[in-house]
């Protein structure tokens, strides 16, 4: 498939949209520019995996994309949401792709700078990667794209908060996607 006929959908929450910023500044915008392609922003602040399985046919199926970035638990996580759940949630918005013949593809959510969290968000990529494994989905690394492997949080320059990258952090997830080969 070449890059002019691909229709992407971003699905995630407030790191997908580009909080503190706007979505012209958002790893989402940034990967659509570099990579010449359309990629829809579909991130909304606040959002949990189970409120993005609730909105997708409206958020993803609605657009009639050839694939879809799912990404989310960050979220979840704070809300301290079992490991089962949030990995339901992704099997669940994988199917529904599927069943639509659109692509998923798991973005595996970044770290943050609070251990308890970061701990929780560690199982869920766990979980995510196992699952990517087995049905043969790709993923895209966004964990790794911005870790600082010291600390096991984000890099000092590539966040504001702690959880929300910078625009450093969003340029480097935009390589992270950049790195993948959607083109099959």
């Amino acid at each position: 498939m070449s890059k002019g006929k691909m229709k992407i959908v971003a699905l995630g929450d407030s790191i997908t949209y580009g909080f503190p910023y706007s979505p012209q500044e958002s790893w989402v915008a940034m990967a659509g520019d570099i990579l010449n392609m359309q990629i829809i922003n579909q991130g909304d602040c606040g959002d949990t995996t189970s409120f993005m399985l609730y909105r997708f046919f409206q958020s993803v199926v609605h657009y009639k994309p050839t694939h879809v970035i799912i990404m989310g638990g960050v979220n979840d996580a704070f809300s301290n949401i079992s490991p089962g759940t949030v990995g339901e949630n992704i099997i669940k918005m994988c199917n529904h792709a599927e069943e639509a013949k659109i692509r998923p593809i798991i973005g595996l959510p970044t770290p943050v700078n609070e251990k308890p969290y970061e701990h929780i968000l560690a199982l869920y990529r766990e979980r995510m990667s196992i699952f990517a494994e087995e049905r043969g989905i790709k993923i895209i690394d966004f964990y790794r794209s911005i870790l600082d492997p010291e600390t096991g949080g984000i890099q000092s320059d590539y966040h504001v908060d702690g959880v929300h990258p910078s625009l450093y952090g969003y340029e480097a997830m935009t390589q992270a996607v950049k790195k993948e080969h959607f083109i099959e």
